[in-house]
């Protein structure tokens, strides 16, 4: 049986990658190790921020904040050599609405023509941030509707730049296809969290470093990231048969 045309992608695979992050320190929580490690492959690497990240502080005053954790997305970017594309400035007095954020994901793909495109799993069990989640199925939807060239309908029109990734890769998940070596880069990715200095601490850093040494048991690896990498054949109306699911990793 040739199961190569349905096979999950590889990292190895992709040229150009887009990480889209709820709040501005997800990305390299999440993935600070494979954003390092596609652009120490002398691949484009791009970080954009959905919400500025306002209620992360009970000393610093919500929009001083917004501000603050800007700085240090960009500098927990420059460490890991991602361009930073900026932040949608979404907060509690702009809520996110699902239809206004997808158009805006679409738009900023298509001008951007990622291979691939990564976010937070919104169906990470015990999931109960209603910002993970919301960005999460925006990014989805917007992987979906970039390649549509009517879309957004209600244009009445073609759009030329219309634009599909090959790739949506989930951090956070719990539905794992893709295992990352991380070690060599683990220091890279504990620096650009440190740059998140509104948020974390040394000692929340070393939760992150025995979290990460955890995701690596059963393997070699000192510490690694897990991820899920669908192409679309992987991402509308049919379920891998779990029994199945190794066999795609090859």
């Amino acid at each position: 049986m040739d199961l190569s045309s349905i096979a999950y992608p590889k990292l190895e695979d992709i040229q150009s990658a887009l990480f889209i992050q709820p709040h501005p320190d997800d990305n390299e929580i999440g993935a600070g190790g494979t954003m390092a490690y596609l652009s120490h492959q002398g691949i484009p690497v791009y970080g954009l921020t959905v919400t500025e990240g306002r209620g992360g502080s009970k000393t610093i005053e919500p929009e001083e904040l917004g501000k603050i954790r800007k700085i240090e997305a960009q500098n927990a970017m420059d460490v890991l050599g991602v361009v930073n594309l900026g932040c949608l400035g979404y907060h509690d007095n702009r809520p996110i609405i699902h239809e206004t954020l997808v158009k805006e994901l679409v738009r900023i793909i298509r001008e951007v023509k990622p291979q691939a495109i990564f976010t937070v799993d919104p169906q990470l069990p015990d999931e109960m941030h209603p910002v993970h989640i919301q960005v999460g199925r925006a990014v989805q939807e917007a992987y979906m509707r970039c390649g549509q060239i009517y879309y957004p309908f209600e244009d009445h029109a073609k759009h030329a730049d219309a634009f599909s990734p090959d790739i949506i890769g989930f951090y956070f998940t719990a539905d794992d296809n893709t295992i990352l070596d991380i070690s060599d880069w683990m220091d890279l990715k504990c620096e650009a969290i440190l740059k998140h200095k509104t948020q974390v601490d040394r000692q929340t850093l070393e939760s992150f470093k025995a979290f990460y040494a955890l995701v690596a048991d059963g393997t070699d690896y000192q510490y690694a990231e897990r991820l899920k990498l669908l192409s679309s054949v992987h991402t509308h109306c049919f379920a891998i048969p779990t029994a199945m699911k190794a066999l795609l990793k090859k």
